[in-house]
């Protein structure tokens, strides 16, 4: 498996035929990201929207586009977002990009019926972490769909994180839901949830909950707690009770310690990046390579 992002870019560098599709890619930190992918040789790309905008962007940037980017004019929003996710279903792209365009019309066009990305299975955020303190890299889910999952929602997303940290190399999902305590009360609803999927279990991986972050990220607190079995102290898929905790425990990592951050959404048919403007450069990169790795290149 991966242990760091330093692998995970190296991996995409020699992924073939790795190819970014991004609607609206006309702002500055788009093409920023884009132009650092290429570089770095991670991905090509094609940006879908209206080129007097890239150029104009690119003017004020002093920057020309490598040749392994590539302009497809577009005005419209939608249609950008719809050809753009047309590339990725058709195969001439790998990889799936939110530019500068409203959210609900970018997923709009992911699940469009004719062209769309679907898979049958719900849509969640994965961002996957690399902390120096810890031998391995982890995903955590969902900070960025599903508000409030239910029972069914989270066996669902709990299964989009490990397919991710699959495609990173793990030989077996360990998932925790997590909790702020191991046992079960009704004062703390989503204990009781967890406790409901841990005993539903879930096919393929396996799964512990609800546990707390001490308990499933290191050994030596699971074995005070007196915890067994694969999932204390070496969980590599940390699913959190709802989209706030989990959207604060990821971008904890990434602003308040040094650790690298990258994620996407999982659960399409393709990998699909939605970066945020206030990403770090690194994010950005990373998040990218991310992308490039779970879909395996093989874009035309």
């Amino acid at each position: 498996m991966y242990s760091s992002f330093a692998e995970i870019r190296e991996a995409a560098r020699v992924t073939a035929d790795a190819r970014v599709a991004i609607p609206m890619g006309h702002d500055e930190a788009s093409i920023r990201a884009l132009v650092d992918a290429a570089e770095r040789g991670l991905a090509s790309s094609v940006i879908v929207g209206p080129v007097s905008l890239v150029e104009s962007t690119l003017s004020g940037m002093d920057l020309s586009l490598p040749d392994d980017i590539d302009l497809v004019d577009s005005p419209d929003e939608s249609a950008a977002a719809m050809e753009a996710v047309r590339l990725v279903s058709s195969g001439e792209a790998t990889v799936l990009m939110k530019g500068m365009l409203q959210t609900s019309t970018f997923l709009k066009a992911m699940l469009d019926k004719e062209v769309g990305l679907r898979s049958g299975g719900i849509l969640s955020h994965v961002a996957v972490v690399h902390v120096p303190l810890q031998d391995r890299l982890v995903a955590i889910t969902d900070g960025g769909m599903n508000i409030r999952p239910g029972e069914d929602e989270l066996v669902e997303i709990a299964k989009n994180g490990a397919s991710v940290i699959r495609a990173l190399g793990a030989d077996r999902a360990r998932v925790a839901l997590l909790a702020a305590k191991e046992v079960v009360s009704e004062k703390m609803p989503e204990t009781v949830l967890f406790g409901k999927v841990a005993e539903r279990g879930i096919e393929g991986m396996d799964v512990c909950g609800p546990i707390a972050v001490d308990g499933a990220m290191d050994p030596e607190a699971a074995e005070i707690k007196g915890m067994e079995g694969p999932v204390p102290g070496r969980a590599n898929v940390l699913v959190t009770p709802d989209i706030a905790c989990g959207n604060i425990f990821a971008k904890g990592f990434m602003y308040m310690t040094d650790a690298e951050v990258g994620g996407l959404i999982a659960g399409a048919a393709a990998p699909v990046v939605m970066l945020s403007r206030s990403d770090k450069p690194a994010t950005k990169v990373n998040s990218l390579a991310l992308g490039v790795v779970v879909g395996g290149g093989s874009g035309s």
